[in-house]
C-alpha cells in the first residue's frame, strides 16, 4: 500500500473501531468511487467523468446525504451521525455495531481515480463512479466516489469487520443513488 492509501485505510478503520475516526482507500487525500455490479466501464485515465446532471455541494450538510432509514440495510445506528471534518473535510460518520459509513462532499473525481489505481469505474445514474475495496486487518474498507460536477464529487464509504467487498458494494449502490439525488441542481 502507498503511504496515502495506508493513511486512508487507517483513518476509516480507526473511526469504525473506535467510533471516532475512519479511513478511505487510496492515496493521501481521502477519495473513492462506487461500482454497481451491472454497469462497469473502463474509462481512459485522462477521460473526463460522465456527469448526467450537474449538482452542487454548496451549503450541503454531509450528515444529511443519508438518513437512518436509508442506512437500515447496514444496521441500526449506535449513535447520531457526527461531522468528522478533522479526518476528511466536509465529512460525516454514521456508526453501527462493527461497521461505519462515511459520507463526504469531495474533491475532483479525477484525483480519486489517480490515487486508487486498483479501483474501477462504473456509471451510476449517468455519473462516473469509482469504487475501491481493500482489506485492512479483518475490516474491509470500500470507498465510492461519484462525480457531481467538473470540480467536485461525493464520497460514500463503508468499513465492515469481516466484510466481503461484493456484498458491501451491493449495499453501497442504493446509498450512492440516494445521496446523489439529495444534492441540489448545479
Amino acid at each position: 500500500m502507498t503511504s496515502s492509501r495506508t493513511w486512508l485505510v487507517v483513518a476509516v478503520t480507526a473511526l469504525t473501531l473506535t467510533g471516532c475516526s475512519y479511513t478511505i482507500n487510496g492515496d493521501a487525500l481521502p477519495e473513492a468511487g462506487f461500482t454497481p455490479p451491472t454497469t462497469t466501464s473502463s474509462a481512459a485515465p485522462d477521460a473526463a467523468p460522465k456527469i448526467a446532471k450537474q449538482r452542487s455541494v454548496q451549503g450541503v450538510d454531509p450528515c444529511r446525504l443519508l438518513t437512518a432509514d436509508d442506512l437500515k440495510p447496514v444496521g441500526a445506528l449506535t449513535r447520531e451521525p457526527t461531522r468528522k471534518d478533522d479526518v476528511i473535510q466536509e465529512s460525516c460518520q454514521f456508526v453501527f455495531d462493527g461497521a461505519s459509513v462515511v459520507t463526504a462532499l469531495y474533491q475532483k473525481y479525477e484525483h480519486v481515480r489517480q490515487r486508487q489505481p486498483k479501483g474501477r469505474e462504473v456509471v451510476v445514474e449517468g455519473h462516473s463512479s469509482w469504487v475501491s475495496c481493500d482489506l485492512d486487518g479483518n475490516a474491509m474498507v470500500c470507498t465510492t466516489t461519484t462525480a457531481v460536477n467538473p470540480n467536485r464529487s461525493i464520497l460514500v464509504a463503508m468499513t465492515l469487520n469481516g466484510g466481503k467487498s461484493e456484498q458491501m458494494v451491493a449495499t453501497l449502490q442504493p446509498l450512492i443513488k440516494v445521496a446523489l439525488n439529495r444534492l441540489p441542481p448545479g
